[in-house]
């Protein structure tokens, strides 16, 4: 297996990832019902944003956090969001990107389980 070297290992970690998100039995009503995603839209934007993150390219415009804030998300999402995005990764690359990929994976999870918990988005007497 190799690193993550371009757009189209790119594209190979996003569409491999969000087949597995589509069919997950919590994540996949969320994005096919409550999001109502358009794959055939979504998924090149996800190609942009990833592209973004991992290579720093200018492609991705936008304010992916404000589009999940009304969806029906729950605190434990993020890790099963999470989980799929690293085997997906796992099944695919290894090496320096790859781990960053996973590292970001992470932050981003972290960063908006936090900003919803701040928005009041779930029970604050709930466990975590």
């Amino acid at each position: 297996m190799s690193d993550i070297q371009n757009d189209e290992d790119i594209s190979t970690l996003v569409h491999s990832f969000y087949a597995k998100v589509e069919e997950d039995e919590r994540l996949g009503p969320i994005f096919n019902e409550a999001a109502n995603v358009d794959w055939d839209e979504h998924l090149p934007k996800m190609v942009d944003f990833w592209s973004k993150m991992i290579f720093q390219t200018k492609r991705y415009k936008g304010r992916p956090f404000r589009e999940h804030l009304p969806l029906p998300i729950e605190r434990d999402d993020f890790g099963r969001w999470v989980g799929l995005f690293t085997d997906t990764v796992d099944e695919h690359f290894e090496g320096n990107r790859a781990d960053y990929a996973k590292e970001l994976a992470i932050n981003i999870a972290n960063s908006f389980s936090t900003r919803m918990a701040m928005d009041g988005k779930f029970d604050q007497n709930s466990e975590d």
